[in-house]
């Protein structure tokens, strides 16, 4: 028992520490977080995003100054924190839809799930352990007393910690960049009511290509625009339209996100701006799951009219898209214009790179500048 009462602590300092220093990096994916798992007081999710990893790092190292009322307290402060953080994961378990929660930053899946509610009960179980271990005296005998033993159990206790997930393969972090990156290419917006795109920088390959000496071969490498797919859209109206149908007239971008999620809901807030700077030249279409009269009020605001339904996933999967948010430019002569990118951050730099271009194009006198 005394075995057990002393790793309680141990457990819970590796744990915070590697939680701390993992969302010090992910200031952004744990305030998204924060916005997936709705929970309240939004305005301060930044504030709390940039405090929570430094408070996690000084309990972890507090418990374990030894002075017995300084130890239970910090104790009991950690334990509410693992039950507090059941409770958050317990709650969004009661959803339809998946939550991330990004409770180690870039590390571990971010996906909400019965594994992640399972881990936090054990979590939780050891906080109330490591409160009678601090209260019994326990921690600060075995500092005092013996320090070397207390630096074993540790040490044996982060290979065990590590040696397990060696042994399930490692981790399966979260990500904001897409999968494959593609850039808005001239012709983006050919046809009437529309602009046309000038050229954009070149993009890396993913896979390694052999050297190419000469620069005019490596333009050969760019890539080859795609037909527009055969996909189904449901408008406002209930109607549907196909993606051919919807760009035969003027180019479309579509932004493909899921309510609550965090980086989408970064994505949605950036859209009204992005309908009223980019509507002359081109649809700006939010994508949704979700049939549109199920949307929340607050997303309804922000996308106006200008919603459209995915039904199954068919359109978005039809583009190549592999999660929310995404986006991509389709042009109005039937051939898709950039993308498909996937993650938050990467799809408001896509959207921002069309507006550079279109911006660039205007101060070269190849577009009008509009009120907008």
């Amino acid at each position: 028992m005394a075995s057990l009462l002393i790793a309680a602590p141990i457990l819970l300092t590796l744990t915070l520490l590697v939680s701390g220093l993992a969302k010090l990096g992910a200031r952004q994916g744990t305030e998204d977080a924060m916005t997936s798992l709705r929970l309240p007081l939004r305005p301060f999710h930044r504030s709390v995003a940039s405090v929570l990893p430094v408070l996690e790092i000084v309990l972890a190292l507090v418990l374990w100054v030894p002075f017995v009322p300084l130890q239970v307290m910090v104790a009991v402060l950690v334990a509410l924190l693992m039950v507090t953080y059941l409770l958050i994961i317990g709650r969004a378990l009661t959803w339809d839809e998946v939550v991330e929660c990004s409770c180690f930053g870039t590390l571990a899946s971010p996906t909400v799930s019965r594994t992640t509610l399972g881990r936090n009960v054990v979590l939780s179980a050891l906080g109330l352990l490591a409160v009678a271990a601090a209260a019994s005296g326990m921690m600060t005998r075995a500092l005092v007393q013996e320090p070397l033993a207390l630096v074993g159990l540790g040490v044996a206790l982060l290979m065990a910690v590590a040696l397990t997930v060696l042994a399930i393969g490692g981790t399966t972090p979260g990500t904001d960049e897409p999968a494959e990156s593609w850039t808005a290419r001239p012709g983006a917006a050919s046809g009437p009511a529309h602009a046309e795109l000038p050229d954009s920088e070149e993009v890396e390959e993913v896979e390694e290509v052999e050297e190419v000496e000469d620069t005019d071969d490596e333009e050969l490498l760019d890539y080859e625009r795609d037909r527009t797919p055969a996909g189904v859209l449901q408008r406002p109206d209930g109607s549907l339209i196909t993606l051919r149908q919807l760009t035969a007239q003027q180019a479309a971008l579509l932004l493909f996100a899921s309510e609550g999620c965090g980086p989408c809901e970064r994505v949605l807030d950036q859209t009204p701006r992005w309908i009223e700077d980019l509507s002359p030249y081109m649809q700006v279409k939010p994508v949704f799951s979700r049939p549109l009269d199920q949307l929340r009020e607050r997303t309804r605001e922000r996308v106006g009219e200008h919603a459209l339904h995915d039904l199954q996933f068919s359109a978005r999967e039809s583009l190549g898209g592999r999660g929310a948010p995404s986006a991509v430019l389709i042009g109005a002569d039937g051939l898709l214009a950039g993308g498909p990118v996937t993650g938050g951050s990467t799809v408001i730099e896509f959207v921002e790179e069309i507006r550079e271009q279109l911006r660039g194009a205007q101060s070269d006198g190849e577009l009008p500048v509009t009120d907008g």
